[in-house]
This record gives C-alpha cells, structure tokens and sequence, in this order.
C-alpha cells in the first residue's frame, strides 16, 4: 500500500522556517551583484564600441573634378559666295516636230531608222510617198506651157502682120484703136495664161517635192504611226520628233527663291539624277530663261535650263550619262553671291538662330548669328562669324555657356606624350 500523501500547505509550512535562516546582507548582497553585473557588461561593451568609432577612418567628401566634353569643330573663313540652290526640274524638248504629209498618197519606202527611240540626222529621207500623178500632173503642165508658148508664137506672126496693116489705114488712131488693130489684149491673154501655167507647173513641182519627207534637223524619234503601203492624206499626222541637239530641263524653284537664283543667261547648273547616273556622273546646262508663269501642281517658278548634246553623240561628251525624256533631274546651282558670308550645314544651326562656338581658351560660347538664306541642307551666315572661329558641330545634350571643352586631336596628342 502506498503511504498517504501529506497536504501541500503542510510542506510549504515546513520549508519556511529553513528560508528564514539566509543571512539579510547575504540577500542584499546578492541582489547587488545581480543589478550591478548587466549594468558593468553595458559599460565595457559601450567604451569598446566607443573607441572603435573613434579608431575608425573619417570619409572626406571632395569635389569630383570635372572632364572637359570632347567636341569635334570646323573652322570658318568668311567669303564672298551665294548660296547652293538646289531644286528639281524635268527633262523635255527643246523643239518638238510633228509630221503631217501635204501631200496625199500611199508610203512606198520608210526608213529603217523611223521607229521610236530612233535617230535620223538632218536632211535624210524619212518617208516616200506615191508621186507618179505628182509627176503626171508637171507633164501636163509643162504640155500647157508649150501650147500656150505656140499660140504666142502665132499671135506674135498676127501682130507683125497687124502692123503691116496699120500703115496702110489712112487717117490717125486713138491709142486703143491702135492697140485692137495691134492685137495687144490678145497677147496680153495669151501672156496672163503663160503665167497661170507656169504657175501651176511650179505648184506641181513643189507638191512632188512634197513626196519625200525629209528630216530638218538631227531627230529622235518620239512616235510614228506609218508602214509601207499606208494612205496617207493631207494633214494626217504620221510621226512626232523632238530635236536631238537639245533638251531642256524645266526647274521649279520657290517664287520666295527667285531673289537669290541667278536667272541671267549663260548660268551654269550642274545636274544630276541620283540612284540612276554613276557616282559622280553629272552633266551640265545653262539658264536659258525664266518662264512667265507659275507651274500649276505646286505654284513654284520655273527655269529652263539648255543641255546641248543631251545624247553624248560628241567626243567631248562621250562617256557621259544620257537624258531621257520625261526624267527628273536634281539642279544645283550657286545664287546671287553674300559678301563675307560663312556656309554651315543646318544641322550646325541650333535654336533660335544660335551657334556653339568653341573659344580660344576651349570653352563654349552660345553666339547668336545672322542668317542671309536657309536651304534644305545649308544656310548662310551673313553676320556673327569671323574668319578663324570654331563651330562645334558635335551634338551635346547638356549645354552651358562656359563649359570646359577639348577636342579629340588634343586628347590623342596628351596621350602620345
């Protein structure tokens, strides 16, 4: 049997009387320690932690030194130059022929050479036409002139014998009694007819002539509707030439432009046709004249511009590219000239008519310019330039008047050294 438990209260009553027996100042003394131990350990960590912040090394903030910004600059020379006029024109002829027969009758020889994009050269024969009643008709003509000259052989024996007569008649004659006895209106009938036939041979003559088409000047062939054996009738159209000696290319310019384009004749203009001619091909042509009116798509002015030899056919041309009709040409040209004048591209050109210019001392100056004429790729600078100055062409993103500047050829040359 297990022994009987005693009571909890009896047990707390026994342990009492043994916690009443630990010395006062034992307790206090333990208390003590137990506050003062933490209290130390904080102590000695905090005079630790203390003299590492004062062994540790301090951070002094500098100012960071500031690298020039590298540029690239063009130097400028002021001189007296007009602005590059650069427009487009298309190519068209100069002269343009349409052949219209005078001349009625069936094609019986062609040349060879009359089809389109073909060249025939000045007086070579082009069409022939039937002319055998052409023919017929100057024979019957010169049969008219014969009789008519037989009768006047006749009626000049009636005259002679008319005068014969005369001087046997007694009395004296008015002036036309005398002229009816002479037989005078008759011969001057007989001499009106000689005329008229004479007249019609000469008409024959020129109409035969007419048979045979020849070309007037050095051609290209544009159009032609003919074969051997077609009817052709008066005033039909048969083929269209345009002159091979010349073309013109018809320019458009702004009418704002007209001020500065150089409209005298004799102007040169170099023209090109990009994306077609070899690199560096062009030809040249002349201003010929400005035209009285506005073109009717985009309202610009329009300069014609001669090509002489626009085919290449001659020594000194030979190798150069060929004109084709109805192809747009790129002109450029030099306008009317600026006394010192500085030519920049536009990109060069920043807001509000300014420039970055780099100073002798290297640092940027923002310098307002004088702008004389604004093209699509360049503009001209009247006033704000010196010979000698250097404009940045480099595109910064951050300016400030003043800033540190350097270029690369003084970067490399620091770097030798």
């Amino acid at each position: 049997m297990t022994a009987p438990t005693k009571p909890l209260e009896e047990v707390e009553l026994r342990l009492e009387p043994s916690a009443r027996r630990i010395p006062l100042w034992r307790r206090v003394v333990t208390l003590i320690v137990k506050a003062l131990v933490p209290l130390a350990v904080l102590a000695v960590a905090a005079m630790i932690a203390w003299k590492l912040y004062l062994r540790a090394p301090v951070a002094v903030r500098e100012e960071r030194p500031r690298v020039p910004r590298l540029v690239e600059v063009i130097e400028v020379q002021p001189a007296t130059r007009g602005p590059t006029i650069e427009a487009w024109g298309e190519v068209t002829a100069a002269r343009t022929l349409v052949v219209r027969p005078e001349v009625s009758g069936s094609v019986v020889a062609l040349n060879e050479r009359l089809t389109p994009g073909g060249l025939v050269l000045a007086g070579e024969e082009m069409v022939r036409i039937d002319d055998r009643e052409l023919r017929l008709a100057v024979a019957q003509a010169d049969s008219e002139i014969r009789q008519i000259e037989a009768r006047i052989a006749i009626e000049q024996g009636q005259q002679e014998r008319a005068k014969r007569d005369l001087r046997r008649l007694p009395g004296e004659l008015s002036e036309s009694q005398r002229q009816l006895v002479l037989r005078a209106p008759q011969m001057a009938e007989l001499q009106a007819e000689l005329a008229a036939a004479e007249a019609a041979r000469e008409r024959a003559l020129v109409e035969r002539s007419h048979a045979v088409i020849e070309a007037p000047f050095d051609a290209l062939i544009i159009e032609e509707e003919l074969a051997l054996g077609t009817m052709l009738t008066v005033g039909s159209v048969s083929a269209t030439l345009v002159a091979a000696d010349r073309f013109h290319v018809v320019v458009a310019v702004p009418v704002s432009a007209l001020d500065w384009v150089n409209q005298r004749s004799g102007q040169t203009v170099r023209l090109t046709q990009l994306g077609v001619w070899p690199e560096g091909s062009y030809r040249e042509g002349t201003v010929e004249r400005l035209t009285a009116g506005l073109s009717e798509a985009g309202r610009m002015a329009e300069l014609v511009v001669a090509i002489d030899d626009p085919l290449a056919r001659r020594p000194e041309n030979r190798g150069k590219p060929r004109l084709l009709l109805g192809s747009f040409l790129r002109a450029v040209s030099e306008g009317r000239a600026v006394e010192n004048a500085v030519a920049l591209d536009r990109a060069y050109l920043r807001d509000h008519d300014m420039v970055w210019v780099m100073t002798p001392d290297n640092r940027l100056e923002v310098r307002p310019v004088e702008i004389a004429w604004r093209g699509a790729k360049q503009v001209l600078v009247s006033d704000g330039l010196e010979a000698g100055d250097r404009v940045i062409t480099t595109q910064l993103a951050v300016v400030a008047p003043g800033m540190k500047l350097r270029l690369a050829e003084e970067t490399a040359k620091e770097a030798e050294q």
